[in-house]
């Protein structure tokens, strides 16, 4: 226990380099640490895939935001409570025990398809069991079937055995729909230890590809012990259409600080956020370091504050502008208007490392009401 305890803070420490090095998604860096080391047991679960791409911008954003939905916005439930609705007769489906809004409308609504793809080596199979693509993530629900002898000795979880992951579109590479950076996909918890999800984005808002309406992704990967690698290849097609696509260009300024909305994608799995950050007099590493670090909460128009999800963003090194996707969870209904509050965090007193943490155990929040907006949704989608 004591060498996996030093692992993980080494493991640590090089994640926390990186991402202080790269301006890509300072504004979390410095929360997504202190809450890593309130929540060891939940994040133990996330293993972010390919550690090897977090050299580019995006993905170091990407594991930021990731790494944070772990902790702050996915709603995990405890093990006991997913075995208890695994035996509800559809509850056991890996979109349903995610913890994922989205996912669960996914699923309810038929939103997803069964690829039906498998791969069985040394008596264990794995396999894909749900796909769904709405245009602003793909996300994919794989897990161990059967009860085999491979299986019955495992004693790690299907996201702790996962290595060597790589995913090719159409037979080509995922990052060839990445500008400079890279797509960086992630695997999410699961409280079912047989099961995760895996999702990555397109950067199509940042200067890359947008994804195929319809591709064939091959996944390969490696399970710990088993030397022949595993191969599932997995349809995926657009599953939901017209979804509300919003560009307001709306912006605000407050002293050195302008903020643009660029675009807002209301589907039913996603609200995906697309923002432009600029400086002036400043790069996005100095605004990190100064304690000024920007994040936004999203509200729809009766004041109902959504879940973060996932994100992913892209700066210069040194460069003043961060350009960032994030997406949160679904509104219920459409609403009449979305307001973007962004915030300071609250440090603790005579620090530059620490936030304060409330009541409900997430970081406080000073917003900013000079660069709060407001986008019509009617209005601008019609």
């Amino acid at each position: 226990m004591e060498n996996r305890a030093a692992i993980e803070d080494n493991d640590l420490g090089r994640i926390e380099k990186m991402i202080r090095d790269t301006p890509a998604e300072v504004n979390l860096t410095r929360r997504i640490m202190e809450r890593y080391e309130q929540n060891k047991p939940a994040l133990d679960r996330v293993v972010p895939l390919r550690r090897e791409v977090w050299r580019k911008a995006a993905a170091v954003a990407a594991a930021a935001i990731l790494v944070l939905s772990a902790i702050t916005g996915t709603g995990l439930i405890s093990p006991a409570a997913a075995e208890t609705l695994k035996q509800i007769p559809g509850m056991g489906r890996v979109f349903q025990l995610a913890g994922d809004l989205g996912l669960r409308v996914a699923d309810e609504r038929g939103l997803y398809s069964d690829p039906e793809a498998r791969d069985t080596h040394d008596g264990m199979t794995v396999a894909a069991t749900a796909v769904t693509f709405d245009g602003t993530r793909v996300s994919i629900g794989i897990e161990l079937e059967g009860q085999d002898a491979g299986m019955s000795k495992r004693t790690e979880s299907l996201q702790e055995g996962m290595t060597d992951v790589e995913l090719t579109i159409n037979g080509q590479p995922l990052n060839t729909y990445a500008p400079e950076s890279s797509i960086g996909p992630f695997m999410f918890p699961i409280p079912d230890s047989d099961k995760l999800v895996l999702e990555f984005s397109d950067l199509r808002n940042q200067g890359g590809q947008a994804l195929p309406e319809q591709f064939e992704l091959a996944l390969s990967f490696k399970i710990t012990g088993i030397a022949e690698p595993f191969l599932l290849n997995i349809p995926v097609k657009l599953n939901i259409r017209d979804n509300v696509v919003l560009t307001p260009s709306t912006s605000r300024t407050y002293r050195n600080v302008s903020l643009q909305v660029n675009k807002i994608e209301l589907t039913p799995v996603t609200t995906n956020i697309t923002t432009r950050l600029e400086l002036e007099g400043m790069t996005i590493s100095e605004l990190s370091s100064s304690r000024n670090d920007i994040g936004y909460d999203l509200f729809d128009d009766r004041g109902n504050k959504l879940q973060l999800l996932s994100g992913n963003g892209s700066s210069a090194t040194d460069g003043s502008i961060l350009i960032m996707d994030t997406r949160f969870e679904p509104f219920a209904a459409r609403p009449e208007s979305v307001t973007i509050k962004p915030y300071h965090y609250v440090y603790k007193e005579n620090s530059t490392t620490e936030f304060q943490l409330g009541e409900d155990g997430h970081v406080k929040v000073q917003y900013i009401p000079e660069l709060e907006m407001t986008v019509p949704v009617k209005t601008v989608a019609e």
